[in-house]
């Protein structure tokens, strides 16, 4: 049985990959996005990056979480610059999970708290966007699932 951390990333995973898949190349916490083979002009980079939990409760009772999950969304083009090459991405990702933002019950909900991005233009245009999300989800007191 995996955490509910893992089962998350799975979610958006599966979400971001049904047909059609908002892009060919899916990676799970990838370390470096940036180093996408030569080949895949697209690629995303789903992984968790922290947890915190309510303390609000009450002893013996579940647990409510607030985990940060980032979306990250790499683009290279010839013809156009970094950011023009990674909008459609950007856009598509955003708009797949915003359709669902309970990943089918898993969650309570899951929002779009920040958007970061950068560019380079030497050699093919590359633009690279993070979504930072928060999945507001539930475990139980004993464990993390």
């Amino acid at each position: 049985m995996s955490t509910a951390f893992a089962s998350i990333v799975s979610a958006v995973i599966a979400k971001l990959s049904e047909a059609p898949a908002v892009c060919d190349v899916i990676y799970r916490a990838r370390g470096d996005v940036g180093m996408v083979p030569e080949q895949a002009a697209r690629a995303i980079n789903v992984q968790f990056e922290r947890a915190i939990a309510d303390r609000a409760g009450i002893a013996g009772a579940p647990v409510d979480w607030n985990s940060t999950i980032s979306v990250e969304c790499f683009a290279r083009g010839l013809a156009e610059t970094g950011d023009v090459a990674v909008d459609p991405l950007l856009e598509a990702v955003y708009g797949r999970l915003a359709q669902d933002p309970t990943l089918g019950g898993l969650i309570g909900d899951l929002v779009a708290v920040g958007i970061e991005a950068d560019n380079t233009t030497q050699g093919t245009k590359t633009g690279w966007v993070r979504i930072t999300y928060v999945a507001d989800h539930r475990t139980n007191n004993s464990n993390l699932n």
